[in-house]
């Protein structure tokens, strides 16, 4: 009967402690996924690429993600590297170029 009491009182107290006895379980706190890709915002020397027309807010992205932020750089860019990288005819590239000079002045 003691050794039976004695179970049960060292089974209370593992129970009353087990928060303390086992390990706090990590939990990676990591941002949530990005389902759309969405564009930066523009800063503020950042040229309005859209108003060069066939360029909409897809090709500001992805004119963006390859570095080229206003019209001076699109004017100075390369029409085959730029519509390589870009994804775009090569006539396209030209145009958007020849568009970009007449913004940039």
């Amino acid at each position: 009967m003691r050794l039976a009491t004695l179970f049960a009182v060292v089974a209370t107290i593992v129970w009353l402690t087990r928060e303390h006895l086992l390990p706090t379980p990590q939990v990676a706190h990591e941002p949530p996924p990005h389902y759309r890709s969405t564009p930066r915002p523009p800063e503020a020397s950042d040229d309005d690429l859209t108003a060069i027309k066939g360029i909409g807010p897809v090709y500001a992205a992805r004119l963006d993600e390859a570095g080229v932020r206003s019209f001076r750089a699109l004017a100075e860019s390369d029409a085959v590297g730029l519509a390589t990288s870009i994804g775009i005819p090569v006539d396209t590239a030209v145009g958007w170029i020849a568009q970009a000079n007449d913004f940039a002045g």
